[in-house]
């Protein structure tokens, strides 16, 4: 569901979007709300089977807890600067923020492939963080001329 919202936010882009920066504004707000607010919902909701799915079992509890808060704390700020139309800025800003995030879980993904093994995870977060990074440039280089 959460790349599904991405793929949304690509299509809805191009399709309401009339200029880079409108483009780049729908684009950020579907990829925030559908990845950090998926994850959020999964993690406070759905833990356990999410646990596993991740291949994370039962470990670290506490630290999946505050991971989760941060995810919904972006979703509920991403929301508010829609809802109340804070722009382009405040949208690049929280968006830069998720990115980042997971720039830096991808890189923690694959350093674990290497120390470990790696399986799907550890190898389609960082592919689909640089396909991600691909697509935000895209949207973002035209959006900030």
């Amino acid at each position: 569901m959460r790349w599904a919202g991405v793929a949304l936010g690509i299509f809805f882009a191009f399709f309401w979007g009339n200029n880079p920066q409108s483009q780049f504004s729908i684009f950020s707000i579907f990829t925030v709300i559908f990845l950090a607010g998926f994850t959020a919902i999964e993690g406070l909701f759905f833990r356990e089977g999410g646990a596993e799915v991740a291949g994370y079992g039962d470990q670290g509890a506490g630290w999946r807890r505050q991971s989760r808060m941060h995810f919904l704390a972006i979703t509920v700020v991403m929301f508010f600067a829609w809802v109340l139309n804070w722009g382009f800025m405040a949208y690049l800003a929280i968006y830069m923020v998720l990115l980042v995030f997971f720039t830096f879980s991808a890189i923690n993904h694959f350093y674990t492939g290497l120390k470990e093994k790696f399986v799907i995870n550890t190898l389609l977060r960082p592919v689909i963080t640089i396909l991600l990074w691909l697509i935000t440039l895209y949207f973002l280089l035209p959006a900030l001329k």
